[in-house]
């Protein structure tokens, strides 16, 4: 039915070519209508879309028996590039900016240069096993599992607007990666409770506030990095020694954490320091007429990043990124006999299923139930002398991280 339509009296006139319709009458047959040089042929046919159809192919060989050029609607298919672009946009809402930065990084380094500009129907079930597999090659299990549930979600919006009647990546994951159990997955890399002393001790040695209690804070409360750099003084209840995670930060863009809000006990002497450091902004905003929000303003998770680098040199151990230092609370609290259903609170994990899974090399045997963070960590904790008063020390504002 690839014609143009006009309505009609009794519904859609169907425009075959020059001179030549299929109309309906008032009593819903289907009519052939055609005139040429002066001649009039008419011919019906009977009601509904099998009578449409009929009346259509007569109507396509007199055309073609008259040589008459048939006004056909020239094709257009729906790509995958367009599909991807409309689940990217009716999702904006529902998802977090940091989901929305990473599907969109994926839709533009492999949906786009694939199969952008191929017809979403094109775009088969081989196709798109052997893309992941070539993925697979160049990124991690994990990526891949994203990459695919992008797949399927693009798919998923082409069946919504009736591009399509299946979606081609449906059971497809399994039949390229392993079972989770089974995945060469990026394992932790904590410091021993000795060597996390020293590289505390080397970040107050070569860093410039605040960063120093950046590192403290991560290593000592299981925060993720951007869970820490939005920090809010308000959600810190220095009394029952406990933070409110409501907020993380990535790339300067704020939203919910990943696992949702939760609240989380904190050891004696970081709860001295960050009241200390909380009250050393508060004299500076006070000072300079502005309001104190956040507990580490300007700093990002490229400057943590590179000073985990700079640390880690000058503590002469083995370079980590700032999330080991999550690996590192666990781990310690795991290998101390705390309760690795504590563990999996202070962690905001999902399951205590995935904390064992994780940390499990760790768990030498039971847990203890409510822990003392301050005997686990040390009585007050490394260097805790060395917090200066003010939250920045003005000489060393300028170096570089």
């Amino acid at each position: 039915m690839n014609y143009p339509t006009t309505e009609g009296k009794n519904g859609l006139i169907y425009q075959i070519a020059e001179g030549v319709r299929v109309i309906p009458n008032s009593r819903g047959y289907w009519t052939l209508d055609a005139y040429q040089k002066g001649e009039r042929l008419r011919r019906n046919f009977e009601r509904g879309e099998e009578g449409l159809k009929k009346a259509i192919q007569t109507a396509e060989l007199y055309v073609t028996k008259l040589g008459l050029k048939p006004k056909r609607i020239e094709e257009r298919f729906v790509t995958m590039g367009e599909v991807a672009e409309k689940w990217l946009s009716g999702n904006q809402t529902r998802w977090s900016p940091a989901t929305i930065e990473r599907y969109s990084g994926l839709v533009s380094h492999f949906v786009r240069p694939r199969f952008g500009d191929m017809p979403i129907e094109k775009v088969d079930r081989f196709q798109l096993r052997e893309h992941l597999i070539e993925v697979l090659a160049i990124r991690s299990a994990k990526s891949v599992e994203v990459l695919h549930a992008v797949y399927s979600g693009i798919f998923s919006e082409a069946i919504d607007r009736q591009y399509l009647e299946s979606n081609p990546a449906n059971g497809l994951l399994k039949k390229i990666l392993p079972p989770k159990r089974k995945r060469n997955q990026s394992k932790p890399d904590p410091f021993c409770k000795e060597d996390l002393e020293r590289f505390i001790q080397a970040a107050w040695d070569v860093l410039p506030q605040p960063l120093p209690l950046v590192f403290e804070t991560l290593a000592y409360s299981g925060m993720r990095l951007g869970e820490c750099l939005a920090m809010r003084w308000t959600q810190f209840d220095a009394i029952n020694k406990q933070y409110m995670i409501t907020e993380t930060v990535r790339r300067e863009n704020f939203g919910k954490p990943k696992t949702g809000e939760r609240l989380i006990d904190l050891p004696d002497f970081l709860c001295e320091k960050l009241e200390r450091h909380i009250n050393g902004l508060r004299k500076e905003a006070l000072r300079r007429g502005t309001e104190v929000k956040y507990l580490f303003p300007g700093v990002s998770q490229v400057n943590m990043q590179m000073a985990m680098k700079r640390v880690c040199r000058a503590a002469k151990l083995r370079a980590r990124n700032p999330h080991d230092l999550r690996h590192t609370y666990a781990t310690i609290l795991l290998m101390d006999l705390v309760s690795p259903a504590y563990v999996q609170k202070q962690l905001g994990h999902h399951s205590i299923t995935m904390t064992v899974d994780v940390y499990g090399t760790w768990i030498p045997g039971e847990g203890k139930g409510r822990v003392a963070l301050d005997k686990t960590f040390g009585a007050r904790g490394p260097v805790s002398l060395r917090l200066r008063e003010a939250p920045f020390d003005r000489r060393r504002e300028s170096n570089e991280v």
